[in-house]
Parts: C-alpha cells; structure tokens; sequence
C-alpha cells in the first residue's frame, strides 16, 4: 500500500463521524444498552480463585489436589472460643469447663459438621481420642475414653448404695478428673489448642474447620453457612458472638486463610465499580479544568466511559470469567483510553471544531493514535507467551479494550461532537452545521483563525 493510498484511506475514516454521524452514535448506543444491562451479571460474578489462575503442571498445586481429594481436607481454617471474661467456674481453668466444652461439641456435632465437605477438630475430639483401659489376668474390665470418662453418670451417683459399680468414683470428683484428662495432654497438643496459662489458667481455645480445596465460589457459600451457625443471635464484632449460649464466653467468626481470601477478593471486587466511578470524576473534573470547557471534558469521558461498559460484552464473548487480574481492567483502560480522547481534542481545539476540523482531525491524529494502539497491542501482546491461562485473558481483554478506546476516539467522539454542534445549528434556526450537503466534499484545508486590528 502506497502512502498516497495510506492517506486517501484514512481521509475516508476521518469523513466517517461526519457522514455516518447517526448511524455511529445509534450503533454505539445499542451496544453500550446491551453492555449496560449485562454488566451486573458479567462483573458482578464471584472471583472463582480457580485452576485457570495456575501455571498448567505445578507440581504444588497438583500436590495440593491429590491431598485434597484423597484426605478430604487442604484449606484448614479455624473459630476461637474465648471464656476469659467467664473466669475460673467449677474449680478447673475457664476453658476446661465443662458446659464450655459441651456447648463446642454441641456447634460441632448438630451444626458445623454438618455443612457440606466439613469437619471440625477440637479438644472435645483429642478427649474423644485418648481413651483409658483396664486389664485383670488380660480380661478387659474398663475401657472408656476420656471424654466418656468425665460424662460417666457415676460421678453423681458414687454415693448411691444401690450403685455399687460406682462407689469407686468417690475416691475424686469429677472436677478432678477433668484436670488430670487435660493434663494428660502433651504439651504440644496444649499449644494447638489452647492459650498458654496466664494466671487464671487457660481462657481460649482453637477449634479447626477442616474443608478440601475447592474454588472459591463454592468455599464462599459454605463459609457464609459456617458464620451463619457461629453468628448466634448477632455478633458485636468477628471475636464476639454469643453462638455458644453461655455467658460471659464468645466465640469468633470463622478466620483463617479461605475467609481472608475471600474478604480480600470480596474487597477487590467490589472495588472494581467504586475506583471506575471515582476515576471518572476525578477525570472529569481535571480535564474540564485543563480544557476550559466542562462540555469537551464531558464529551471525552463519554467516549471513554463507552470502552468500559463494553467490557462485559468482550468477558462474555469470551468466556472470560472475572479474576485477580482481570478485576481491576476497568480503571487501567480508562487511564490509557482518555489519552486518545484527549489527543483528539487538542487537535479539534488547533483544527477548529468545524466538519473540516475533525476530519483532519481524525485522518491524522487518529492514524497516529493507531500507530501508538497497534504498537501497545503487540508489547501486550508477549503476554499471551504466560503459563498461566487467567493472566492470558487479562493480556487479550486488555488489547481489545484498547481497540475499542482507538474506535471511540476517533469515530465515536468526533461524531458526538458532530452531532451535538449540528443539533444545537439547527435548533438555534442556522441552519445546519455540515456543509457537504450543500458542497458535496468537505474541505480538507485546515481552518484559520481571523484576526481583527484596529
């Protein structure tokens, strides 16, 4: 292709918001509607966390999912019970009380493992575990565990002549004999589970909230159905729920690494609509500043503004999924975008915004602008060479976002301004504002500035 053919071309493009002014606004608008009404749906998913954001073969990950399918477990997360506002109840340290511990087995057993791909781990287990055996000539004549041991009936009955079987139990209480099954404990196990003693003995104790490892959509369902049992009837704040039913002991929220993922990702993505709003106000306003004018300022963030309501229609297209790097896109388009805006504008102010103004605007300005997009796009374009699948989508959104801000700034915001210069013509009674329909052609001279002298 010549240069001569190279510039009849781009004169051709450059009469486009002139000649086809209604038909690009139409167009623009259609698509911009149908944006609108799938943006909710298409940016409002959930960060999935999933494998697409994964290098292919990483050995870790796939360590991870062997363990998880096989172990059922991999995102171990945890709700602390805290009895230090309790104090010492039943001469044992608060925590070890026992209605205390009755109240973890109770949220255990009847609520928390019973949501889905849930287990739960806590000291009313390792008491479970741990069991206590008695042998007579290899005859087995006691065998309980722990737990079972400090439940047995006979401690309220030891006095009971017609319980014989329990006279034996009188010789403790049952007090006692919770302390000595704590302390049967390692030290280790002490540790994993409970505070360090500070004086008044231990006040809190961890209880672990075993899941696989599954995407983050679903971990974010069965989270809200955790909380939901461990909320009771209304938290002060995440460490104090009243869920255990017992005064003066509070237990937390779920926390740990999926909760906090998912509360980063929830800020992340919520974030998305609120840095593009404060983004275009902050845009807005300094552009009306630089330009003098709040109608070219509006008029530029419009076209910008257009770029990111297509971009659902670009995720939907293709079946790009909202993730860590393709949440923040919005506001780095309009960053880039408002350049090509406003380098048009500066060249309509020099031009004259007259119909022969914008198409040397838009026939050498805009080329310009494509030279820079095209340029952009092919730097970007060494990101589709990445491991990792959701980072390629970021890369190949992003290169037709720019696209996109190439078009509307050289097609759609000429043509708005166009359109706006011939309505406001036509409604004033001169007239209208383009003069191919009376010459047939457009100038391509630039347009000169008159100058009165006395």
């Amino acid at each position: 292709m010549t240069l001569s053919t190279l510039d009849e071309a781009w004169m051709d493009i450059g009469k486009l918001p002139i000649k086809n002014t209604l038909v690009v606004i139409l167009f623009s608008l259609i698509v911009t509607m149908y944006g609108i009404n799938i943006y909710n749906e298409e940016l409002g998913k959930d960060i999935t966390g999933s494998s697409d954001e994964v290098p292919p073969g990483l050995e870790s990950y796939e360590a991870l999912r062997e363990y998880s399918i096989v172990f059922q477990g991999g995102q171990t997360n945890m709700f602390i019970v805290n009895a230090e506002e309790r104090g010492p109840q039943n001469n044992t340290a608060p925590i070890r009380d026992l209605p205390i511990l009755d109240a973890i087995e109770k949220m255990q057993v009847t609520k928390i493992d019973n949501v889905p791909e849930t287990t739960t781990i806590s000291l009313v287990d390792i008491l479970k575990a741990i069991h206590v055996d008695l042998e007579l000539a290899d005859q087995e004549i006691f065998e309980q565990s722990l737990w079972e041991l400090i439940h047995n009936e006979c401690w309220d009955e030891s006095s009971n002549l017609l319980r014989p079987e329990c006279w034996p139990y009188s010789a403790s209480s049952k007090e006692d004999m919770v302390n000595i099954a704590f302390d049967t404990l390692s030290p280790e196990i002490r540790s994993m589970l409970m505070n360090a003693d500070e004086g008044l003995g231990e006040t809190k104790t961890l209880v672990y909230v075993n899941q696989p490892y599954i995407n983050l959509a679903t971990a974010g369902n069965l989270r809200e159905e955790i909380d939901n049992h461990l909320d009771g009837n209304g938290c002060k704040s995440a460490l104090e729920c009243p869920a255990l039913n017992i005064e003066g002991v509070s237990n937390s929220l779920l926390t740990g690494g999926l909760p906090v993922s998912l509360d980063i990702n929830k800020a992340i993505h919520d974030s998305q609509s609120e840095t593009t709003i404060a983004t275009m106000g902050i845009l807005l306003i300094t552009m009306a500043i630089l330009f003098r004018s709040p109608r070219l300022a509006i008029f530029t963030m419009t076209a910008v503004a257009v770029v990111v309501l297509w971009q659902p229609l670009l995720m939907r297209g293709g079946s790009v999924n909202v993730n860590v790097f393709t949440a923040m896109i919005g506001t780095i388009v309009f960053g880039i975008g408002v350049d090509d805006s406003i380098h048009i504008i500066d060249r309509i102010k020099d031009e004259g915004e007259t119909p022969s103004g914008i198409v040397n605007t838009v026939s050498k300005t805009g080329r310009t602008i494509f030279e820079t997009t095209a340029t952009t796009c092919a730097g970007l374009s060494a990101g589709l060479f990445v491991a990792i699948p959701g980072l390629q989508n970021f890369f190949i959104l992003m290169m037709l976002l720019l696209v996109l801000a190439l078009l509307t700034s050289s097609v759609l915001l000429p043509s708005i301004i166009t359109s706006y210069n011939e309505l406001g013509s036509r409604l004033s009674g001169k007239g209208t504002w383009l003069d191919y329909d009376e010459s047939g052609s457009i100038s391509s001279d630039s347009s000169l500035d008159a100058v009165l002298i006395d």
